[in-house]
């Protein structure tokens, strides 16, 4: 996967002046309707700017709903939801690591992927292919093969404009480029795995300590806080606005933001049937 450079994805992620109402919509969705002859998209096209629109609110919607991912997972640090912990977190890394590709001209859905075909300013041009690629070789598994994508693209191409206190978030884990995602599906759909990750809670956490946490629900939580904060850094440095929460609050953007992922969840359990689910 080739990505934009520095100077090329500053460019690429200028702030919209205005609200663009239509040009906004589900990348997917616009992938989908486009004519299967079309494999580039070009700037000053149509196509390229509604991609780019499309692109940018899906950056900050990404980085809202891992952020937000990331606040919840914080409450379910008992052994009971430690599985889904994990599985919370990892998809806070996850939508992180979507926003920096994104910022840097990548994007990769279940069945295609986009990447840069030329990055010069004024002429920019993005690939659009029809079926996904692994660097590595990977079959099978869209998450996997977005990784692999990840970690090659981010190395070849924004490595050097990194934080050295965030490098570690284009590095791959413990040198496993797909270690989130087997890490992922052992506790989410190996229930001896998840028994585990439970049973290792129990005994080992501290919730006064929580970065003393070890085991691999610790080391996910690591790897996510540094994908956020690394989608965070770059969105701020590039000035990322693209109207993306219109409708969800109201005054500054920020303000919407912290709104949203701070909010206090409601209490529903009286309204629900979860007495009926305990067992007696």
């Amino acid at each position: 996967m080739k990505l934009f450079d520095f100077p090329e994805a500053q460019h690429f992620c200028m702030p919209l002046t205005a609200y663009q109402p239509g040009a906004g919509q589900s990348l997917s969705g616009f992938h989908q309707g486009l004519p299967k002859r079309t494999v580039l998209l070009q700037e000053g096209t149509t196509d390229f700017n509604v991609h780019r629109v499309s692109l940018l609110n899906a950056i900050e919607r990404w980085i809202l709903f891992g952020v937000a991912d990331y606040r919840r997972s914080m409450d379910m640090f008992i052994p009971s939801n430690a599985p889904w912990a994990h599985v919370t977190l990892y998809y806070a890394s996850f939508f992180g690591a979507n926003a920096i590709l994104g910022m840097f001209g990548g994007w990769l859905d279940h069945e295609r992927m986009v990447d840069v075909a030329q990055g010069t300013p004024g002429t920019q041009t993005l690939r659009v292919s029809r079926r996904l690629h692994s660097p590595s070789g990977y079959r099978g598994g869209s998450h996997k093969i977005f990784w692999d994508n990840f970690y090659e693209g981010c190395n070849q191409a924004i490595a050097p404009w990194v934080p050295t206190e965030l490098a570690a978030a284009i590095a791959p884990v413990n040198g496993d480029r797909t270690w989130q995602t087997t890490a992922r599906n052992i506790v989410n759909y190996d229930m001896h795995g998840a028994y585990s990750g439970a049973n290792f809670l129990s005994g080992n956490f501290n919730p006064k300590k929580l970065r003393l946490l070890a085991g691999e629900l610790g080391q996910q939580r690591e790897v996510t806080e540094r994908m956020l904060k690394l989608a965070i850094y770059f969105a701020g440095v590039f000035k990322i606005h693209s109207y993306a929460y219109e409708g969800l609050g109201a005054g500054a953007r920020a303000k919407v933001f912290r709104e949203l992922v701070s909010k206090k969840a409601p209490q529903l359990v009286e309204q629900s049937e979860f007495r009926d689910l305990m067992f007696r």
